[in-house]
């Protein structure tokens, strides 16, 4: 069974800040179990489904591409 780990450890692990790796909990960017009931929440997170989910091509950006020429204002 693989156990739970901190924030911390996630961080030092994708090289990321803490703070970072719990804006992305909260947002639902990556998966994670909340520990408690407060409004300041406490994450653990297992490694492996954070690096699956970051591996996942779902999660890749999309970026905009305008093409030369066309232009949202000339329609």
């Amino acid at each position: 069974m693989e156990p739970f780990v901190t924030t911390q450890q996630v961080a030092e692990f994708l090289g990321m800040s803490p703070r970072t790796i719990a804006t992305m909990a909260r947002e639902g960017r990556i998966p994670a179990h909340p520990v408690s009931g407060s409004a300041r929440r406490t994450w653990r997170f297992k490694l492996s489904e954070v690096n699956a989910s970051l591996a996942s091509p779902l999660l890749v950006p999309t970026i905009a591409v305008q093409r030369p020429g066309c232009s949202a204002e000339s329609e």
